[in-house]
């Protein structure tokens, strides 16, 4: 390799890091600018947030005030 050739892959490389971080650089701009208009992307078909782990307990308790308050609606017609 001589000199005209390492000085062209020098540039090379310089242009390139030079262009991939304008690149970066101006993504994170873009997504700044337009972050309250950008809605999230779910990837994933099950989302684990989306699971609510519930107690028999409380759907017993909800099942009789809700019992409770049919019973207290009729009682007052």
């Amino acid at each position: 390799m001589d000199i005209t050739n390492a000085v062209n892959f020098l540039v090379g490389s310089i242009l390139f890091s030079f262009a991939a971080i304008i690149l970066v650089v101006m993504v994170i701009i873009l997504n700044n600018l337009f972050h309250k208009y950008w809605k999230p992307i779910r990837w994933q078909i099950f989302d684990p947030q989306d699971v609510h782990i519930v107690d028999h307990k409380v759907i017993e308790e909800l099942k009789q005030s809700l019992e409770k308050q049919k019973t207290g609606k009729k009682d007052d017609k």
